[in-house]
């Protein structure tokens, strides 16, 4: 019986001993709904989930509010809609301060601290006045997601 117990200590302290590296962490991935669309919300890894969500509520709140301010002019919501349309379009929420830009597979990229600390809309036209203004000058005066 004592070497049963024995044995059974000794595989169980074998057993015991994983030495399996943890799984890395995986990216944030939601979606938001504007402009009658739902677009994928990809964040970086290193983002806390308290901040994706935060971030991604902002991106929102000002996707929708410029919906509501571009809803009754068609060329500027055509504009939005073929953007949100693209095949494979994403909003890629990456760690750093980067206003809203287009990377090389014409999806919009934008800084989780930008995103935090910008409001989501704002009644100045300004660039750097809202989140809203500055997704508005990105799409539409740079023309970043047209063909």
């Amino acid at each position: 019986m004592r070497k049963f117990i024995l044995i059974l200590i000794i595989a169980l302290a074998f057993f015991a001993c994983d030495d399996k590296e943890p799984d890395p962490p995986q990216p944030h991935e939601s979606t938001i709904t504007a402009f009658g669309k739902t677009a994928t919300v990809t964040g970086d890894a290193s983002i806390s989930t308290a901040d994706f969500n935060t971030a991604k509520g902002k991106l929102e709140t000002a996707m929708v509010a410029l919906y509501n301010s571009v809803s009754g002019i068609p060329s500027i919501l055509k504009t939005f809609t073929d953007m949100l349309d693209r095949p494979g379009f994403e909003i890629i929420i990456e760690t750093g301060n980067a206003t809203p830009d287009a990377d090389a597979n014409k999806s919009m990229t934008i800084g989780v601290d930008y995103l935090l600390n910008t409001d989501a809309t704002s009644d100045s036209t300004e660039p750097g006045s809202s989140i809203a203004q500055d997704i508005f000058n990105k799409v539409r005066r740079d023309n970043a997601f047209a063909d």
